[in-house]
């Protein structure tokens, strides 16, 4: 609603080149300040912010839509697992973050969950049909993603949390799962633990490759043998993880685990106390985690730490940028995680 001095003389709303001219700025530092900051010094769109705010700046983003044709919204089609029994933790934390770094943009964010199972090309390209967007975040990727061909071909921006592979060209954010699975497994081999099960998510996805590559190299390091049977891959499903862990702790009796995350922690608990051979309290844990549920547990536990929040952060930070023109191969981080002991 426009200012006005007095009930009968409207006054015309406060326009960018109010804001620059008031400042001595040009008018594409005030619209990057306001906008995403992008290449603007932190006290420079402070400052900036500040002042349109008592000038009683309002950006008109319906107008901003009509100029440019974008719909200022950007689109998380996220995996959820179907898992009534323990829950699924993981996209809540990562929209969390995502909003937060959104704040001050000129975009808002819509979520659209999927299972697992149906990251398909065929849902994306449907939910694309039904939900236009500026910009798509995607998860679970595949070592050869047909997800990220179809948003390449349709030219359409994208942040895949998780890479293609070592030779991966699109942005993306990854949590270094090579490394997390490597010193979890190596934290249990030097606490006396000889005999480590690895229980990971379907080989399909690249992050789980990655964990088998790290799990390995911990064991080759401390001179003990890689047993296929030692390593469980199956669906983010607490019930299913349950009873192939009975089985494998039956027949292979390993006397630790290193798990994908808290789902499959969940589920290796209940299936060993199921086998019932090894008391849980003798058995060491290893689990890659954004909680602090170690400290709750009582058990001898090694968490490979990262926190969701900053991981949905840094995603809808390299969208912003990727949105600025910012080229996709310098948007690609790899983040290592923190090993917290229990």
């Amino acid at each position: 609603m426009p200012r006005t001095t007095d009930k009968d003389s409207p006054v015309k709303p406060v326009t960018l080149k109010d804001v620059a001219q008031h400042l001595g700025l040009s008018v594409t530092t005030v619209a990057r300040s306001l906008r995403d900051g992008h290449k603007i010094g932190a006290d420079t769109v402070r400052l900036v912010r500040d002042t349109a705010s008592a000038l009683g700046y309002v950006r008109n983003l319906d107008g901003l839509r009509l100029r440019t044709g974008r719909t200022l919204s950007l689109l998380a089609i996220l995996c959820t697992a179907d898992d009534s029994e323990v829950g699924d933790p993981g996209a809540a934390g990562l929209l969390a973050g995502m909003q937060k770094r959104l704040i001050g943009s000129d975009y808002s964010l819509h979520n659209a969950p999927i299972l697992i199972n149906e990251r398909s090309v065929a849902q994306l390209a449907s939910i694309l049909r039904q939900r236009p967007t500026d910009g798509v975040f995607i998860d679970h990727i595949e070592p050869d993603d047909p997800r990220i061909d179809l948003l390449c071909q349709e030219d359409i921006p994208f942040i895949a949390y998780g890479r293609g592979g070592a030779a991966a060209r699109h942005p993306y954010f990854e949590i270094d799962n090579v490394h997390a699975a490597y010193t979890g497994t190596k934290a249990l081999i030097e606490n006396g633990f000889s005999a480590p099960a690895l229980i990971e998510a379907d080989t399909t996805l690249n992050f789980a490759q990655d964990r088998v590559q790290g799990y390995r190299r911990a064991l080759h390091e401390a001179g003990l043998p890689f047993d296929p049977a030692r390593v469980l891959h199956g669906p983010t499903d607490a019930a299913a993880i349950r009873s192939a862990v009975r089985s494998l702790a039956l027949e292979q009796n390993p006397d630790s685990y290193v798990c994908s995350n808290e789902i499959f922690l969940f589920g290796t608990l209940a299936g060993i106390r199921d086998a019932g051979i090894r008391p849980i309290r003798l058995t060491g844990f290893s689990v890659r985690t954004a909680t602090n549920l170690g400290a709750y547990l009582g058990l001898p536990m090694v968490a490979s730490f990262y926190s969701r929040e900053a991981a949905g952060w840094t995603l809808a930070d390299l969208m912003l940028k990727r949105l600025a023109g910012t080229p996709p191969t310098e948007l690609q981080i790899i983040d290592r995680t923190e090993l917290r002991f229990y």
